[in-house]
């Protein structure tokens, strides 16, 4: 059967994103926001993703391929968010020929070490076939994470809130949003799998980047302040109708130890849950104790793990 690999256009999208919903099964994912991230790439980035297609052009594959070029660093690329149709698994040959695609487009815009993803099956449909194609193509492990998912009928009843703590929604912050963007920026510097030397985005891009995409849930992220100081953020991606997704929760250093943040994200979830909203899923990093441990009070469940892959070009 002739198989064809080519870039993916907004065009794909409509036939792309079930595809791609159906392999990656916890991931907040919608046509909006596959567009709109075609349409604003990330500064100082390239991003190509790559769609596979077969005689009578279905979508049998996808992998995408974002170079980035950190500031004092060599650019590296990352391949992730594979998907290959079950019928293709078997042999390996199409996650093989996507991959070298994938290395090729990356190598050509500079890049000196490539990374590629890959999960477990509860995570990522086909996961375990495309780790065998990763190892094949000489890439070392390099860290983990663990994905977790939650049935908000579950969530256990609201806790009392700890003595000092106050919380509001980014949409509070709509019309001046750097304070959430200091937030971030400090409590991102130390968090567990975070690449030494990598400096936060500027606040131009971070609203541009995070703050303004379709996915970025301003309602149901929140900041938390203790006496009167803000502490820390908890924030969401969601589909505006059952999912939500957490990208990000972090304490400033000062504020830690007072079980601010396990509070926010309770409290953040339990707003999902009156508006209508039933799974919520996060990915922590394995070496995270503190917040997986948050994540297990709140009935989080380990879904499987997603391992990061390395190897440097050459």
């Amino acid at each position: 059967m002739t198989l064809e690999i080519r870039p993916m256009t907004t065009a794909d999208v409509p036939s792309v994103l079930p595809f791609l919903r159906a392999h990656h099964r916890y991931r907040v994912l919608t046509e909006k926001a596959v567009c709109w991230r075609m349409e604003n790439p990330t500064p100082h980035s390239t991003d190509v993703p790559l769609v596979a297609t077969d005689a009578d052009g279905g979508v049998v594959g996808f992998i995408r391929s974002l170079l980035t070029r950190p500031e004092g660093r060599d650019p590296h690329g990352l391949t992730f968010f594979a998907a290959i149709a079950e019928r293709h698994r078997e042999s390996g040959e199409l996650a093989a020929r996507l991959l070298t695609a994938s290395e090729e487009s990356l190598v050509a815009r500079g890049a000196r070490v490539l990374r590629a993803e890959a999960a477990e099956e509860p995570v990522q449909m086909g996961g375990p076939a495309l780790h065998e194609v990763v190892l094949a193509h000489g890439y070392e492990p390099e860290e983990a994470h663990h994905i977790l998912g939650l049935d908000l009928s579950l969530l256990p009843p609201a806790p009392e809130p700890p003595a000092g703590v106050e919380l509001r929604p980014f949409s509070d912050y709509a019309d001046d949003p750097r304070p959430v963007y200091e937030l971030d920026r400090l409590a991102s510097a130390d968090e567990p799998g975070a690449a030494p030397g990598v400096g936060f985005m500027t606040f131009e891009d971070w609203v541009n980047g995070p703050w303004n995409h379709p996915l970025s849930d301003l309602d149901l992220s929140l900041v938390f302040l203790y006496e009167g100081t803000p502490a820390g953020i908890t924030c969401y991606a969601s589909d505006r109708e059952s999912r939500l997704e957490s990208s990000m929760t972090g304490t400033l250093r000062e504020f830690r130890g007072r079980g601010l943040a396990g509070y926010a994200k309770h409290a953040a979830l339990l707003r999902a849950r009156e508006r209508g909203f039933t799974h919520a899923s996060t990915g922590n990093h394995e070496n995270n104790a503190p917040m997986l441990a948050i994540n297990r009070r709140l009935g989080y469940s380990l879904l499987g793990k997603e391992t990061d892959y390395v190897k440097p070009v050459g």
